[in-house]
Order: C-alpha cells, then structure tokens, then sequence
C-alpha cells in the first residue's frame, strides 16, 4: 500500500482531526493554566472569621489543640513570692490575673510566617552553595598547567609561526591569567 503526502492534504477528515487536535490542545495549555492560577490564588486566601480548624475538630479538641502559652507575668511573680522581707509584710502584686495570651485569629498569618521562613531558609541555603561556587572558582582562577602547555606550544612552533600570531597568543595568555 502506498501512501501519498499530497491525498492526505486533499482529504478533508485531516483536517476535521487536525482542528479536533489543535482544538483539544488549546483547551488542555488553558484548563492547566487555569488550574495553577486557582491553586496559587488559594493558597492565602482563606476567610477571616472562619478557622477550618476549629471547623473540623469538636470543641473540646480545639481547645487542646492550641498549646498551652506561659503568661508574661509568671517569671516576676516567682521571684517576688521567693524573697520574703523580713521587716514587715508589703503587699504582694498579683499577676494571677495577667493579660490572657493572644491566639491569633488568622490562621492565614501563621501560614504567611511560615512561607516566609521557608523562603529565608532557602536563601541561606543558596547564599551557601553560591560560597562553595565562589571559593572553587577563586582555587581555579590561576590553571598553571595551561599557562605552561601553551608556553611549550609557542616555543615549538616559533619557527613556524609569525611575529603577529606569537603577539596575539601571548596577549591573550596575559588576558587569561589577568582573570
């Protein structure tokens, strides 16, 4: 069976599946680009009265899950109540009744921290890596064996070579070893 180029042009169920193909391409590149723009927009977005973990668990689970926070005061009172004078009885402060600890509301504050020490941990690491570069390039700048080895090579076909070409390896020697 031989099969020409010229009829399939001339066929018109080509081009029915060529415009089926380009057809269901271009809605494959815009339903991805759609989908990536929703998961981006989503990720800080989230509604300021409603915390979805309190949504989720029973009452008595939220009130567990939040970690217990030292008040302020708790330090101070403990040394206060440790040192007893023994002059006279003063009244002691009480700091029982400390300001109770701020819970954040948005829980979308605590995920923005935690993008944003993640993008600080991750320039560390590439200011690191950019040192080792940086420490690596500075121990090859001087490559000696190359210096000599195209020293050699001029010196063995100094005879061969022209006056213009032996001032044009030697600049550009110098040019490389004032890298």
């Amino acid at each position: 069976m031989k099969f020409n180029i010229y009829t399939a042009w001339m066929d018109p169920i080509f081009y029915a599946v060529a415009a089926t193909f380009a057809v269901s391409l271009f809605s494959l590149v815009y339903s991805i680009r759609r989908y990536v723009e929703l998961k981006n927009s989503d990720e800080f977005d989230e509604i300021p009265g409603e915390d979805p973990v309190s949504a989720a668990l029973p009452a008595q689970q939220t009130r567990d899950a939040i970690p217990p926070v030292e008040q302020p005061g708790a330090e101070f009172e403990a040394t206060v109540r440790v040192e007893p004078e023994a002059g006279g009885s003063t009244p002691q402060p009480d700091f029982s009744q400390a300001a109770a600890p701020r819970v954040p509301s948005d829980s979308g504050a605590g995920r923005a921290e935690t993008f944003v020490r993640g993008i600080y941990e991750e320039l560390s690491g590439v200011d690191a890596r950019l040192k080792n570069i940086e420490a690596s390039v500075s121990k090859s700048r001087v490559n000696s064996d190359f210096t000599v080895k195209f020293l050699e090579d001029i010196l063995s076909d100094l005879d061969a070579l022209d006056k213009e070409k032996i001032k044009a390896r030697i600049e550009y020697l110098l040019s490389d070893l004032k890298k």
